[in-house]
């Protein structure tokens, strides 16, 4: 005959197993953000829910026309032309209110990237702009920013500023790392 302690014993062993395996098991990388559920669509009309078939993307933010240099300094640093990591280029233009001037928003950037190479990777949102700051998790809207964003739109890094190799090598990593 057992001992009558060991029956609470080997259920208090088994809670504590189960408490060790789920905390050692693996977890979702946090996020940072989150893009808005409405984020646009590409120039030529192709809803950007069904340009990003891959896991992680990169997103090559711009909120005015001075930070275009820092933009394709990221796009030339990252060789985001040469590697087989989906990207975009996101000119973020605060919404004017009127579909007229939306209109003419969206001239001026197919007057800007006006060959359909500029524009296979072009995604510009017009919204509203301090919305979407907030929801990335952007402080402003003072420089070209960068995003790493998985599938659900969650930013899982972001960097603010000028090109620089520690700044690109987070990007890389994260775009490197596997969904858990």
């Amino acid at each position: 005959m057992k001992p009558i302690r060991t029956y609470p014993l080997t259920w208090i062993l088994v809670v504590l197993l189960a408490i060790v395996l789920a905390f050692a098991g693996p977890r979702p990388h946090p996020a940072l953000g989150r893009l808005p559920a409405d984020i646009g669509e590409k120039l030529g009309k192709v809803p950007a829910a069904t340009v990003r078939e891959d896991d992680r993307m990169i997103m090559v933010l711009t909120f005015r026309r001075d930070q275009r240099q820092a933009a394709e300094n990221w796009i030339r640093g990252l060789r985001l032309h040469e590697h087989a990591v989906a990207w975009v280029r996101m000119p973020v233009v605060d919404d004017p209110g009127e579909p007229a001037l939306r209109a003419e928003a969206e001239g001026r950037l197919l007057a800007r990237y006006a060959g359909p190479g500029e524009r296979n990777n072009l995604l510009p949102l017009i919204t509203n702009r301090a919305v979407f700051v907030q929801s990335t998790g952007l402080r402003d809207t003072s420089q070209a920013s960068v995003l790493v964003i998985n599938r659900r739109g969650d930013v899982l890094a972001r960097v603010v500023g000028e090109y620089d190799t520690d700044k690109a090598a987070v990007v890389m990593d994260t775009v490197r790392q596997q969904e858990l």
